[in-house]
Parts: C-alpha cells; structure tokens; sequence
C-alpha cells in the first residue's frame, strides 16, 4: 500500500492527519506543498485547492474529518471514535469546536501579531520561489486580516481576543476534570483534533504564556503528544 500525505508541515489540519496515520501505525509518506501551488497547480491533484489530502493506491482523500474517518474505516483499531452514541457525539462537538473555532486562535495569533508573524511567515513559505518569500511577510499578513475579519476575530481587540482564548482554555481545563482525555479514559479524535489546534496557539507567545498557566492542559498536551508520535 502507498500512501501519501500532501500537507503544510506546519498547518494543525495536516498534524491532525499525521497523528492518526501514526495511532493507526500506518506508514506514509510526505509531499510538502508550496504556498504557490494553492494558487492553482494544486487542483490537478485535489480539486479543492487545499491541504491536507492524502492519496492512497490511487485514490485521494481531502479533508481531515473525512480522512480521520475513512482512516478509521479502513483500520478499526486502534478505534479513534468511541462506539458509545454520547460519547461519539461529544467527540464529534469538540473536533467541530477545534476545526471551527480554535484554528481561527492560531492563526491569529500565529500571523495577525506581528512579532509572531515575522516568525511563522518565513516558515510558510520556506519551500517555495524566492519571489514568494520575498512578497510573503507582506502579503500574507494582509490576507489574513481580511479573512479573519470576515471570519469575526479580526474585528476584535487584541485583548478582547486573548481574552476569549483565556475562556476556551478554561473550558479545555474543566474537560480534562473528568479523566485524563476529553472523552472517557482513551484517546479519541478529539484529543487530536484539539491538541492539533492547541498545539500551534503555543507556538505564539501569548499562546505559550496562555498554556503554561494550565498545567492540566498541558499535561494533556503531553500524553496525547507521547500516544501519536
């Protein structure tokens, strides 16, 4: 079996994926995309334009809901959905909740504040023409205001924004009150799609500083993080 995974290295959608081709214990390998073939080469292989998709003996598999659950499909166990109905359904709320929400957070604050932008952008766009990287640290921070104010979260304040994250780490907190994952005692889909998203607000300052108050968090962090490396 070949399997591929097309992917931003950095994009949490794509550590989602990796992290359950990883608990599933199946081998893949890595195509790193140019942000320069999003603009259009891309669709030759996924009409969608985007990352992640995989493609596996030929057939390609877009998104990371729908991989996660073609993955858990095609390899039952290790079992990432719980077969009980409420616990399946509230592990289908929080990978929405981290998809939908959360990622809007990292990107945010990962490409919306300066500081970490002069980062991160140069780590988006390492692969690609010198051009492209040139224009990136300009461009890239422009568009992602627009589309974050259209989203909501960019017309906000810059503490009004830290203060909602504050408000999602205090629920992520109350969560882990119960057990040591987000849905009973095992690892589920929700752990990875939300540790995905936590995973890069950590890599912002705020973020960081945000998470190391949450022990708790953190801790949780870690087991998922030693479960699917």
């Amino acid at each position: 079996m070949a399997l591929t995974l097309y992917q931003y290295d950095l994009s949490p959608f794509c550590d989602k994926v990796r992290r359950i081709l990883r608990f599933k214990k199946q081998p893949f390998v890595t195509e790193e995309v140019t942000l320069l073939e999003t603009l259009g080469p891309l669709r030759r292989k996924n009409p969608a334009g985007k990352v992640p998709f995989l493609i596996c003996d030929g057939e390609t598999v877009a998104d990371s809901t729908d991989i996660a659950h073609w993955a858990e499909r095609r390899w039952p166990e290790p079992a990432l959905l719980p077969s009980d109905p409420w616990a399946r359904a509230v592990c289908h709320v929080l990978e929405d909740w981290a998809d939908e929400s959360l990622y809007w957070y990292e990107v945010y604050l990962r490409f919306r504040l300066p500081h970490n932008a002069r980062r991160w952008v140069p780590e988006l766009t390492k692969n690609d023409v010198r051009p492209m990287r040139a224009m990136a640290p300009l461009v890239v921070p422009q568009v992602l205001a627009r589309t974050l104010a259209a989203q909501g979260l960019g017309r906000k304040t810059n503490e009004r924004v830290l203060a909602d994250l504050e408000r999602h780490l205090e629920a992520l907190e109350g969560l882990l009150s119960r057990g040591p994952f987000l849905v009973g005692e095992q690892l589920t889909l929700a752990d990875l799609a939300v540790f995905a998203q936590s995973f890069c607000i950590q890599g912002s300052d705020e973020g960081a500083r945000a998470l190391e108050r949450r022990p708790t968090v953190t801790a949780w962090m870690d087991r998922v993080d030693q479960a699917t490396r």
